[in-house]
């Protein structure tokens, strides 16, 4: 309960001390109106309650004396300003005390705290904020299921940006900066082509993020600035046709469950995740093409690739009507442990890279090329000219199996 208070004034305001119990302490409470409100303040002491009275009267003196001074247009610019900040709650002297800090903060710069409050706003979104980065993620990876993108990419998705959420728990998208995001890619133990493509899937998540309202759609994400990586040039390794020959006969010999692939690999220059996808009805004899499709996003629309003579003879005796050219998902391993003993040193790719090479010097085509590597022209320009003649790329074309001379019977001498 309070007891009868300390008043002071100045004569034409005052401020009272009230004296009241808190957990069975005396503590001293200011009591006065400023603009239009009560004020209350509490002290533990009652000289510091007397001081601060003393403080808060001449203010409210000096107060007086301006509100005398105002002349009529500052009174219409009160009553006007009252109006406007009636809908926030908070006293007109508080609103204008937030405004000068605002606008202290913004000096020398072409922005006004609206566009201020416009761009916090366009990257704190209220949706946004409600979804953990990770939540995003699974719904990026979901969309792109749906889109009908291959199930290995989409894991990836979900590997690549599942590591950055975990780098940075608790972070909601808009919070992820450029740096931050650089600081990340950098530190993985990746060879710049795999920092590459991890760049591309956060671009493509940013866009999507973009396009579902969850970063403004009319400036670039973060991700768009993170940085490139340079990739060094490789010497691109092939295989010789006297290697290519060794290749198709060991391997018919040896392993001809996995043979039509290697000699589709060796003849169409497909990547090996398309490979994979081959089928027997892919192999169109009649009209001597191969269907190509890939499992790639930027690679999705199926290419024709043609059934070279070569190719033809050596599938010939394991054509069939339907289904895939092996039953093995990956045959690399197979082809492998077949050619142990051999003295044809395997390489990363290479036959994709032959083929390439060999076709480039047989057409002398790169646009060509291209369409059937479903590669860019510039790739095929900078790695696979001038790699090998024409005279070696008509080697390798007319790799045809070997035809067996017919067995002649010795005459049999007459009686």
């Amino acid at each position: 309960m309070k007891s009868k208070p300390i008043v002071l004034t100045n004569g034409s305001q005052e401020v009272k001390i009230y004296t009241v119990q808190n957990r069975g302490r005396s503590v001293y409470q200011l009591s006065y109106q400023e603009g239009g409100h009560r004020q209350r303040k509490t002290f533990a002491k009652l000289p510091e309650a007397r001081q601060d009275a003393k403080l808060v009267l001449g203010r409210l003196a000096l107060t007086v004396q301006e509100a005398e001074a105002l002349t009529s247009s500052d009174m219409e610019s009160y009553v006007v300003a009252r109006k406007h900040v009636t809908a926030t709650g908070l006293p007109l002297h508080v609103c204008a005390d937030l405004f000068a800090k605002a606008h202290a903060k913004l000096a020398g710069r072409a922005v006004s705290i609206s566009d201020a409050v416009d761009f916090y706003l366009e990257f704190h979104r209220d949706h946004a904020a409600d979804k953990t980065f990770l939540e995003m993620v699974a719904d990026f990876a979901a969309g792109r299921k749906a889109m009908g993108v291959a199930s290995d990419y989409v894991q990836n998705i979900k590997r690549q940006l599942g590591r950055l959420g975990a780098a940075y728990p608790g972070r909601t998208l808009p919070l992820f900066r450029t740096p931050d995001l650089d600081k990340w890619l950098g530190g993985q133990r990746w060879q710049p082509v795999t920092k590459n493509d991890v760049r591309k899937i956060c671009i493509t998540f940013g866009n999507w993020a973009k396009a579902n309202g969850y970063l403004p759609a009319n400036r670039p994400t973060e991700f768009d600035g993170m940085m490139v990586y340079k990739v060094p040039a490789t010497k691109v390794a092939i295989y010789s046709p006297a290697d290519l020959r060794i290749i198709l006969e060991t391997v018919k010999a040896k392993r001809p469950d996995v043979f039509p692939w290697v000699a589709c690999a060796a003849f169409i220059g497909a990547r090996v995740s398309e490979l994979a996808l081959l089928r027997w009805e892919n192999i169109n004899f009649e009209r001597n093409f191969v269907e190509v499709a890939s499992n790639k996003v930027r690679t999705k629309a199926r290419r024709l690739v043609p059934l070279h003579d070569a190719l033809r003879d050596w599938l010939l005796p394991f054509r069939k009507e339907s289904g895939p050219i092996t039953d093995y998902v990956d045959p690399r391993s197979a082809f492998a442990r077949a050619m142990e003993g051999t003295d044809v040193a395997l390489k990363d790719n290479g036959f994709r890279h032959s083929y390439i090479t060999y076709r480039v010097a047989q057409i002398n085509d790169t646009a060509r090329v291209a369409l059937e590597a479903g590669n860019s022209p510039d790739v095929i320009f900078q790695h696979y000219r001038e790699l090998v003649g024409p005279d070696e790329a008509t080697a390798w074309f007319e790799s045809k199996p070997a035809i067996p001379l017919p067995v002649v019977e010795p005459q049999r001498m007459a009686a």
